[in-house]
């Protein structure tokens, strides 16, 4: 096993690691929502953890890392990037589900928000704060629902299924881990880390 420095740590050299586990693409993810009302506020704390998670993650990775993709696909960057783009849709969702809104708004499933918001050019700091604020908006929205509010159903026209309020916002922090794992394997298989 080779070993290299990286800001001042001495880690595994890229080359010496063992494959990893390749996630499951997205949309290829099953979904059961079964947890009890009572499991909110823990799903609500996971939500309101991502922007933190994500500082953790990209702390000490120099910009030109965390904006290289490998492989053609997207960098660290544009996965955390990926996740800002999304909030006018969780916003959207949210007053959706309030208003009682039958089938709610798809997802661009091509990306182009992503695809043109160039995140490799934005530093990185600046994509966590957006990433903050939103969420601080969102968690803060969501905080205040009642049991009967958290309840309330939706199609979901992706997984085309009734979808508890509570079962998306589970379903969002699922999105979120999917994609903070895929900026973190973009970081590793470029440093080790």
């Amino acid at each position: 096993m080779r070993w290299c420095c990286f800001s001042g740590h001495l880690r595994r050299d890229p080359s010496s690691l063992v494959d990893m586990i390749e996630p499951i693409p997205w949309t290829k993810r099953a979904f059961t929502f079964d947890l009890p009302v009572g499991a909110f506020p823990a799903l609500l704390e996971r939500l309101r953890s991502t922007p933190a998670r994500a500082a953790d993650l990209a702390s000490g990775a120099p910009d030109d890392l965390l904006s290289r993709r490998v492989n053609g696909k997207w960098s660290a960057k544009e996965h955390l990037g990926h996740l800002v783009d999304l909030a006018p849709l969780d916003e959207k969702r949210l007053g959706e589900y309030l208003d009682r809104v039958p089938v709610l708004s798809p997802a661009d499933m091509g990306n182009r928000a992503t695809e043109s918001a160039n995140h490799c050019e934005e530093p990185i700091q600046e994509i966590l704060r957006r990433m903050r604020d939103g969420r601080d908006s969102l968690a803060g929205k969501l905080e205040r629902l009642t049991s009967e509010e958290v309840a309330l159903e939706g199609i979901h026209p992706r997984l085309l299924k009734p979808v508890r309020l509570m079962d998306w916002v589970y379903f969002v922090a699922e999105h979120d881990d999917h994609h903070l794992a895929h900026a973190r394997k973009a970081i590793r298989e470029q440093t080790g880390l």
